[in-house]
């Protein structure tokens, strides 16, 4: 993790997104912009978490841990997106591990200093509800989408999701767990797609070569939205 070396970046970033309209008191000398490398924790579950931390740029993976020790993906997040509002209300609580799919840049407030101004800021919370509410949502279609549509469709959008420059670099057994299909299945997925030039296999990973195909494949998903 880096922070930003000059206060012009935060300031530039601060403005790019109108983060500090959110807030109605000075929120700026708590706060500062973060960057995490791709594969890079960005919480961990055994962290006492005194941030909250608004992503704008890149993907993260959220883990949940079940009771016999396995961990599990959750979701996949991009911007824009708010993590440790729980632990803002529920001081002890134990957050979800947070990981950089990709290189990630997150607007981070120390809430050490102003958690009591924070928890009595009718304007932030309203921003709190409705970023709650928006990712609620989407959690919500995904699970529609992923019931009412072949896992062929889920996976053109997931390839649109997580690609970076076309290239899809992200272990099968995530894609297939997101995708709540086996990996079996989504080994077939990608041998077909290759077979029919859509993607074609890297050391990497793979990567796109018919956009089209994709986008209309992923489109029959998002139509309804």
């Amino acid at each position: 993790m880096k922070s930003a070396e000059s206060t012009a970046v935060t300031d530039r970033v601060l403005k790019e997104h109108e983060f500090e309209s959110h807030f109605s008191f000075d929120i700026r000398p708590h706060v500062r912009v973060t960057e995490y490398e791709k594969g890079e924790y960005i919480i961990r579950n055994t962290d006492q978490l005194t941030r909250l931390l608004y992503l704008v740029q890149g993907t993260a993976k959220l883990y949940g841990f079940h009771k016999n020790g396995r961990q599990s993906l959750i979701n996949f997040f991009t911007p824009f997106s708010l993590f440790g509002v729980p632990e803002l209300f529920e001081e002890n609580k134990r957050p979800y591990p947070l990981v950089a799919q990709t290189r990630c840049r997150f607007i981070e407030i120390d809430t050490k200093g102003c958690r009591a101004g924070l928890l009595q800021d009718a304007q932030f919370l309203r921003f709190c509800c409705s970023m709650a509410l928006k990712q609620n949502v989407a959690q919500n279609r995904k699970y529609m989408s992923l019931t009412a549509y072949p896992s062929r469709n889920n996976f053109a959008a997931c390839l649109l999701l997580l690609q970076n420059g076309g290239l899809l670099s992200v272990k099968y057994t995530e894609i297939a767990e997101y995708l709540t299909i086996s990996y079996r299945h989504l080994m077939h997925l990608i041998s077909t797609m290759c077979e029919e030039q859509i993607l074609e296999r890297v050391p990497k990973g793979v990567r796109i070569l018919d956009w089209d195909k994709v986008h209309e494949l992923a489109e029959e998903i998002r139509e309804e939205e």
